[in-house]
């Protein structure tokens, strides 16, 4: 049941410590303001990026290299809150789903996700210095008491649990009216992803599964996650939900299951694979 899986948000072909500098003086800038990307008005979407920060506007920040696309670095940098621009306009990464190329999209995610890095690591959680990028360790750094600082990523479980053609959805105290998605939570200190896949389904729907298996990774940027989607098949007990976490969980046949979450979650791809598999032909 697993076909390949090609997620959003999620970059193949940047090179993350490539060359930093192109002989032609071409590169990548990914102007970031509260993890939205700043974009011009009336260009092409494949134009967005390409323009080269005014000098005064790079040297009022701390540029960050995120890599190199092909022979392109790329570089992303905080923007000041009280700046303003003319014909531009700021956007987020869901309002550039389906907008700009999925690589560029992938790019864009880890441009947003290291400005807010940058921007939310400027002095250390041990001493309270002042700290400064390390490129070669993708890290802040301290000046003072050398602590090193890396990215957030918290990773997270997804799984489909089927039932004799049946899907097990769960619905979320914040999802739209008539959404329902998939068993989901953090990992927690200490267990292993296949462990927190257990824990989770038990604790939010109170069954057991079995015949667990990987499905496919993505990296969702909302604000830091990195989802690891699963498979399962049910094993034993009855629904009884986590009325903390969830608001419901049922059984859905194929024909009965409500609108899923969008394709570019791994939720919606697991759940279109499920159609599709049980779908005749």
């Amino acid at each position: 049941m697993k076909p390949y899986y090609n997620p959003s948000f999620a970059t193949e072909e940047l090179e993350f410590h490539g060359i930093e500098k192109n002989s032609e003086g071409k590169a990548l800038y990914f102007p970031v303001q509260s993890r939205k990307v700043l974009v011009e008005n009336g260009i092409e979407t494949d134009e967005y990026f390409r323009h080269i920060p005014e000098r005064s506007v790079l040297e009022s920040t701390e540029v960050i290299y995120i890599g190199t696309l092909g022979d392109i670095p790329c570089h992303c940098f905080e923007i000041p809150e009280e700046a303003e621009f003319e014909n531009m306009e700021f956007l987020g990464l869901n309002d550039l789903y389906g907008i700009i190329d999925e690589e560029m999209l992938g790019i864009t995610s880890r441009a947003v996700q290291m400005a807010d890095f940058y921007r939310t690591h400027q002095y250390c959680g041990l001493c309270g210095s002042s700290t400064h990028y390390v490129p070669e360790e993708t890290g802040m750094q301290c000046g003072s008491c050398a602590h090193l600082a890396y990215p957030r990523i918290s990773p997270a479980i997804v799984v489909l649990i089927e039932k004799e053609k049946e899907l097990l959805m769960a619905r979320s105290h914040h999802f739209k009216e008539g959404m329902y998605g998939l068993v989901a939570g953090f990992v927690e200190a200490g267990e292993t992803i296949e462990h927190a896949v257990h824990r989770e389904v038990k604790e939010e729907v109170g069954v057991s599964i079995k015949e667990l298996s990987y499905f496919g990774s993505q990296p969702w940027p909302f604000p830091s996650s990195l989802m690891i989607g699963f498979t399962a098949a049910y094993e034993s007990g009855d629904i009884e939900i986590d009325t903390n976490e969830i608001e419901d969980a049922k059984w859905f046949p194929i024909d009965k299951i409500p609108t899923p979450p969008s394709k570019k979650s791994i939720t919606g791809s697991l759940i279109e694979l499920f159609i599709e598999t049980h779908t005749p032909k």
